[in-house]
């Protein structure tokens, strides 16, 4: 008996093994017989419809690579994979599910055939191929559903601590406004004001960053703006938190357009404060911005240590770059900087039509260049 003849005429024994096996992981404890058998039904008719429709070499090799045919719609073990998130599996247990689903059908079609033909060796392949189809297709959904849970959260923990903090800086501007208290207080009151404008950076990033995965990144909405006097008035205020360092900006060329310059002045910002946190102290940070017919470059240069090329490929997505940390700096003290600045900067680049590009090197230090067209963005706003 061929094996996708199999799976059809010996569907509830199948389904039984898979029903005895999910009831012993946590989430299905108490399940009842439709949350443990779930899309099962519906995966392994889709695996027999596979297994009969033919199918010449480079498709299996296509599929083998996941460039099999993509369905319209919501396959089966994408709507599995979206139903164990929702119950509580671990990506583990939603895999654990079909190592336990292949080897119960060959087991089981093992006991009534003797697999010595090569149709049997090529239906084992082609079964084999088909359950790593349905797995992946359960796996992509289940990260794409938690992706987007876990970048909720975020905004919505961003969106609630703003009100305290915006508390906190508005009382730290009555205290300044003061001038009858001891100079003591007035310091305090100072670091206050300037650690909450700090927070509120951070925790802007934050909600970019979520945003930004939620949608199709970050909106932006242009209008006629002057980057000279946005990239001064950065300048300015970089000088002024940190007076101890040096900063140099050179300017030329025509630099009014239509760009947003709200979103503008945070990548110049985020990439000044980069240079700001890992430049050596003793060095100078030279900032350029010229303007072309066609586009403004903006550059950021700093002396800092190289950086390896791995790292330099990472550089823009905080979740890679903290990933391929060593564990002791994960959890040091020095490294809790989750790095969302310059992700944030890509993704203002990219809204822009842009493109931003660093290197690293011990003549040059390191360098941070960008690239924007005059040519006005989509403009990309929530009616």
């Amino acid at each position: 008996m061929r094996l996708s003849d199999f799976i059809l005429a010996h569907l509830e024994p199948i389904l039984q093994e898979w029903e005895d096996f999910a009831s012993t992981i946590e989430p299905l404890v108490d399940a009842n017989k439709k949350e443990l058998r779930d899309h099962a039904s519906e995966v392994l008719q889709v695996i027999a419809l596979d297994l009969k429709t033919p199918q010449c070499e480079s498709e299996s090799i296509a599929k083998s690579k996941g460039l099999g045919p993509q369905a319209a719609l919501d396959t089966a073990a994408e709507i599995h994979g979206a139903d164990r998130v929702s119950i509580g599996f671990t990506g583990e247990q939603v895999m654990a599910e079909y190592r336990a689903l292949r080897s119960s059908v060959l087991r089981l079609w093992a006991r009534q055939v003797e697999i010595t033909t090569a149709n049997d060796i090529q239906d084992m392949v082609r079964f084999n191929e088909a359950i790593d189809q349905a797995q992946m297709e359960s796996m992509a959904r289940y990260a794409k559903m938690l992706r987007e849970a876990q970048n909720l959260f975020l905004a919505i923990l961003g969106h609630d601590v703003r009100s305290p903090l915006g508390a906190i800086s508005m009382g730290a501007q009555v205290l300044l406004q003061d001038q009858t208290l001891p100079s003591k207080v007035l310091k305090v009151g100072l670091r206050i004001f300037n650690s909450s404008k700090r927070m509120d950076a951070i925790i802007r990033d934050l909600l970019d960053f979520s945003t930004s995965h939620l949608g199709d990144g970050i909106p932006v909405d242009p209008s006629t703006v002057d980057l000279l006097e946005i990239c001064h008035g950065v300048v300015e205020e970089a000088n002024t938190f940190h007076p101890d360092r040096r900063i140099e900006l050179m300017c030329e060329g025509e630099l009014t357009g239509v760009w947003d310059g709200d979103r503008m002045a945070q990548v110049f910002a985020n990439l000044i404060s980069n240079a700001i946190q890992h430049g050596k102290p003793e060095g100078a940070i030279k900032v350029s911005i010229c303007g072309f017919p066609d586009e403004v470059m903006y550059q950021v240069k700093n002396e800092g240590d190289i950086i390896p090329p791995a790292k330099l490929r990472t550089l823009f997505d905080p979740v890679k770059r903290f990933a391929i940390r060593p564990a002791s700096e994960r959890v040091g003290a020095g490294t809790q900087n989750l790095g969302l600045g310059l992700y944030v900067v890509k993704q203002i680049v990219d809204a822009h039509g842009g493109a931003i590009s660093v290197t690293s090197s011990e003549e040059d230090g390191v360098a941070f260049s960008l690239h924007i067209p005059r040519v006005t963005p989509h403009r990309r706003k929530d009616d």
